[in-house]
């Protein structure tokens, strides 16, 4: 472990002087203004250096946007990452200066305004009140609000093109939008940003339905790069999904399947959930009047949560361009959730961010296929999939990244503190032992339970006490007590225990999964479990960091060796050694290997 720790110290050195003069040059492109097109380049994201100050009030910072220098105009899709504002803007405008300032709050809605004991208190949504700061959403001539009033197409298409910005001189080509009238300019922008079909007429006092609105929305967050198109098949949680109209379809699929977003009617069922409240379906009603209150929420929410805004250190590694594709095994998923939160704002949305990582075997694979460019991996490869490797023709780079170790664990009540390694591979290979009181534990029964043999864990076993795969598993563990998954590993021993006779379970896990998946234990069951010490030595963050713990390893960054130099996959690796990086090890549950 010390000799290894070396090694490790000595690539890191000299990766960090290799790659001083990349460093610089991405040091010196970040001290220049940064901006990115979106979707096919008619929309741009630009980002403004933007420190808030440590006085500012929240209700300021709440009240930060960005704004034309020029003329003060809002920028409405907006808003504050890390230590940067950042604005998306028509390309036409992206030659115009932005600038961060706290916007002055407009007057409150003449009908949200409640008089109560003498004073007035401002009822207004949470939603109305933003977009009408972003310069949205204005009010009428008489400055109400009127939320439950349906929706016109001409009120409905004025929000969603402030909300991009899109002005335009141009003939709109509609028969009913003449110069003079109030919305001309909005069929114009709404027709040349292609928001609103090229039909005959605008309509602009036909009410708006849901469905409208939301394939309005979809176009328009589609158009500047904000929405992905939706495969198809996305399932919609929608109690009337059968009734949405094929028009709409691909918007619910995008905004509500992919996003959560949608414009809902909550009915309450008869069946309760857990805590004895009624259940609630939803259902679209695509077909329904949509009302100013239902699209200024719908719009509010898609201002925040669709927008993915990137960190500087994802300006600096190239990551806006492109992520890998990442995968590995189920106990290191809070690596690649970490990466993401710590190099975007909104990083659930992005693109490429996984959903989910496959199992150990199953990455490795996709890994040697090519189907995916890197893996975060709790183990080394099997045996199994080594030689796979070699038959591909393909050599896998691992580079350590955090400390973890395998453990063992036992029930709570189990008096049994700690085994020894030969007694743990004769437990496992040979069956050896019936009962606790033959490794110095209680008269109880000893019940081992091991892991799947594609499993990651189960290559660790390889590793420590089967001989590099030279030996195997027990037949009679195999035919009867096997966790299929990370998490049933512990469910199953804690499941396992029994007083009447006295049985106790043993099984197996990395270290760090363990911790977290502990504080879960009691949503699961009420049976707790505790972790044995290996020769005399106790699994710890100390004794696993120090390599006193005779099975102690790292986490692993897993790359195929002619991977470019440059790539996402290397700059991927490189960040997670950065000090950065490292963060994103502790925030995700693991061991740092640089303090």
């Amino acid at each position: 472990m010390k000799s290894m720790g070396k090694k490790i110290l000595a690539l890191v050195l000299a990766s960090c002087l290799g790659l001083l003069c990349a460093a610089a040059a991405r040091a010196a492109e970040s001290a220049q203004p940064w901006s990115k097109a979106l979707g096919d380049g008619s929309y741009v994201l630009k980002r403004i250096e933007y420190t808030i100050p440590e006085d500012m009030s929240y209700g300021d910072s709440e009240r930060l946007l960005a704004v034309y220098s020029a003329t003060g105009e809002t920028v409405a899709i907006s808003g504050y990452a890390e230590d940067a504002l950042y604005a998306v803007v028509p390309a036409g405008r992206a030659d115009e200066a932005l600038e961060a300032r706290v916007v002055e709050k407009p007057a409150p809605f003449t009908d949200q305004v409640q008089t109560w004991n003498g004073s007035e208190y401002d009822q207004t949504p949470l939603s109305a009140k933003n977009l009408a700061l972003r310069g949205v959403l204005r009010g009428n001539d008489r400055g109400e609000l009127l939320p439950d009033n349906t929706i016109t197409r001409a009120e409905a298409f004025t929000l969603v093109t402030r909300v991009l910005g899109v002005k335009s001189a141009a003939d709109p080509g509609y028969a009913d939008a003449k110069p003079g009238d109030w919305y001309y300019e909005t069929a114009a922008a709404a027709r040349a940003c292609g928001i609103a079909a090229a039909d005959a007429n605008f309509n602009p006092y036909r009410t708006v339905t849901r469905g409208e609105i939301m394939t309005m929305v979809y176009r328009a967050f589609a158009a500047a790069g904000m929405v992905e198109v939706p495969a198809g098949d996305e399932a919609l949680d929608l109690a009337d999904a059968a009734a949405v109209p094929d028009w709409a379809l691909e918007a619910y699929q995008a905004l509500r399947g992919n996003y959560g977003l949608c414009i809902t009617t909550a009915t309450e069922t008869e069946e309760l959930d857990s805590e004895g409240f009624p259940i609630s379906v939803y259902s679209a009603e695509a077909l329904r009047g949509a009302t100013r209150g239902e699209v200024a929420e719908l719009l509010y929410s898609a201002i925040r949560f669709l927008p993915v805004y990137p960190s500087k250190a994802a300006i600096e590694y190239g990551f806006t361009d492109k992520m890998p594709v990442i995968d590995g095994s189920t106990s290191t998923y809070p690596y690649t959730r970490a990466l993401y939160a710590a190099l975007f704002r909104n990083y659930d949305n992005h693109s490429q961010f996984p959903a989910s990582h496959s199992k150990s075997h199953e990455s490795y694979q996709r890994l040697i296929s090519g189907e995916v460019d890197v893996l975060f991996a709790a183990t080394e490869p099997s045996e199994e999939l080594k030689a796979q490797a070699r038959a591909a023709g393909v050599e896998l780079e691992l580079i350590p990244i955090a400390y973890d170790a395998m453990v063992f664990f036992t029930n709570e009540e189990n008096s049994a503190a700690g085994l020894t390694q030969k007694q743990i591979q004769d437990i496992y290979v040979n069956n050896a032992y019936a009962n606790w009181n033959r490794v110095g534990g209680p008269d109880a029964a000893l019940l081992p339970y091991c892991r799947n043999t594609d499993s990651g864990s189960h290559a660790l076993m390889e590793r420590y006490f089967l001989n590099g795969g030279k030996l195997s598993l027990n037949p009679a563990i195999l035919q009867g007590n096997v966790s299929q998954a990370m998490s049933s590993a512990l469910t199953d021993v804690a499941a396992a225990l029994e007083t009447n006779p006295t049985a106790y379970a043993i099984g197996y896990s990395v270290y760090y999964y363990y911790l977290n998946a502990q504080t879960m234990m009691g949503d699961v069951t009420d049976n707790q479990l505790k972790l044995l010490a290996v020769d005399g030595v106790a699994p710890s963050d100390k004794t696993i960091a120090d390599g006193t713990y005779p099975l102690a390893g790292y986490n692993y960054v897993v790359l195929r060796s002619d991977e470019p130099k440059g790539s996402p996959a290397r700059k991927l690796a490189e960040f997670m050694l950065s000090e950065r990086g490292q963060e994103c090890v502790q925030s995700a549950g693991f061991g740092q290997l640089k303090q």
